[in-house]
């Protein structure tokens, strides 16, 4: 067990590494849901009351795809967790439209960008505030 833990404290510590190499978020205007995105590496990760990493994000003009295949607990079974996040970064008309195959099926949402990320805004403070989800 103890291996394990360890492994599991060096993975969050080098998760949080790459975060804060994060260039922008991309989120709701009433909150601080959304993701922080590193588009150098394409690492991804959704913000809101934890943070939780995704797969890497791959790039196609402006917008950014993550397709995140997870098991999740509903109550005391499990289940398959199928999303596609496509976050469209052009500044004229931020989206975030999310795909989730048998669970209400495409959603598109209007976003707002942030790319002060060193230096104050939403971006800065999310990568300086956020917990890792647990689980």
């Amino acid at each position: 067990m103890t291996g394990l833990a360890a492994l599991a404290v060096a993975q969050t510590q080098t998760a949080y590494a790459d975060l804060r190499d994060s260039d922008l978020w991309i989120g709701f205007s009433d909150n601080q849901s959304g993701f922080l995105l590193d588009e150098d590496t394409g690492a991804l990760w959704m913000t809101g009351p934890c943070l939780k990493a995704l797969d890497p994000a791959v790039q196609t003009g402006t917008t950014w795809v993550s397709h995140t295949i997870e098991l999740v607990s509903i109550g005391r079974g499990l289940a398959t967790l199928d999303q596609l996040f496509e976050i469209d970064t052009n500044a004229a008309s931020p989206t975030i439209t999310v795909t989730s195959n048998g669970r209400g099926g495409v959603q598109r949402f209007s976003a707002e960008i942030d790319r002060a990320c060193q230096t104050g805004g939403v971006c800065a403070a999310l990568i300086a505030s956020q917990q890792a989800c647990q689980g």
